[in-house]
């Protein structure tokens, strides 16, 4: 059986999330946009993950787009997952979210994972 956290407030944090939910516009955007990002995450992560940044620096796609010399649709299409981009243009993407791109190659020798990590320049 599972202890409810009770806020500082009173009531449960489970009550409040409920609350802010069901008053909180942004909340509810907000909370909505990453159950999103948690599905896409699944089938994607590299879509997952520029689709969460641009969330949280608070960018649209237009914005990323544009700054990154691509077409918003573009920045659709890879954030969708259906959409694999050159690495020339992950790395502005990335450049333009305030990242670094890091491109891994992995084997198996002897049962064991081997990785190798390297920056894209």
């Amino acid at each position: 059986m599972s202890e409810e956290w009770i806020s500082p407030v009173g009531g449960t944090v489970t009550d409040r999330i409920a609350e802010l939910t069901a008053t909180n516009p942004e909340y509810r955007a907000a909370r909505d946009e990453y159950a999103r990002i948690r599905e896409l995450r699944k089938t994607n992560p590299v879509a997952a993950h520029l689709r969460e940044r641009r969330f949280e620096l608070g960018l649209t796609q237009q914005e990323v787009a544009t700054a990154a010399g691509t077409s918003h649709s573009a920045i659709s299409r890879l954030e969708s997952g259906t959409h694999t981009p050159s690495l020339a243009t992950l790395q502005k993407i990335a450049a333009v979210l305030d990242e670094e791109l890091i491109l891994c190659f992995q084997s198996t020798v002897d049962g064991e994972v081997e990785r190798e990590f390297a920056a894209v320049a």
